[in-house]
């Protein structure tokens, strides 16, 4: 598997002791990072009771983000408070909700990966379409959160830089893993 001191990595980093855990990935578009998330999440998924990923490129794909996994959860968990509140209606309200269910003291296990976050708003950042994460963020530490972004002056948590690949083997099994090509992987000529 390509990228194992990365995925390492964020595994120490997100096996803490219980205190805020937050890893960044940052670098440039197209290097990976997105990539590396999905390979941590298949990896470890026997150890978190669920996984949620958001995009948070702008605020209507958050709202969107929100609203899945509010229905995930509703699926595994009908009576909770989540059954009150209307998934398309104010994402500040349902963020409010899932951010409440999340720090309940029986969901110490979730595993949450905040996608594209490319437009955070920081003090520099007068866009009005500028994302606030902090607003998504559990008030409790019991679970673990990766974010990719482009940037590095996100200002939380475990940053850890993403680099293009070097060597054209990882770039071909990073192919060959996310098409489902295993010709690709082995080296043998030829996309079928």
């Amino acid at each position: 598997m390509v990228r194992e001191k990365e995925l390492e990595r964020i595994r120490r980093e997100l096996n803490g002791d219980g205190t805020c855990r937050i890893v960044v990935l940052h670098g440039l578009g197209g290097v990976g990072k997105t990539q590396l998330s999905i390979a941590y999440a298949k990896r470890h998924k026997d150890n978190y009771s669920a996984i949620f990923w958001l995009n948070i490129k702008d605020k209507n794909l958050l709202k969107q983000s929100f609203a899945r996994i509010g229905g995930q959860i509703l699926r595994e968990h009908p009576s909770s408070r989540l059954s009150t509140v209307d998934m398309k209606g104010n994402l500040e309200d349902l963020i409010d909700v899932i951010k409440e269910w999340l720090s309940l003291s029986n969901n110490t296990r979730w595993l949450m990966i905040f996608d594209n976050y490319d437009n955070p708003k920081l003090l520099n950042n007068t866009d009005p379409s500028a994302v606030d994460i902090h607003k998504c963020l559990p008030e409790s530490y019991q679970g673990s959160i990766i974010i990719t972004s482009r940037l590095s002056q996100i200002g939380m948590g475990h940053t850890i830089p993403i680099k293009k690949l070097v060597d054209i083997q990882d770039s071909l099994d990073i192919l060959s893993n996310t098409s489902g090509r295993e010709r690709l992987k082995n080296g043998k000529k030829g996309l079928q």
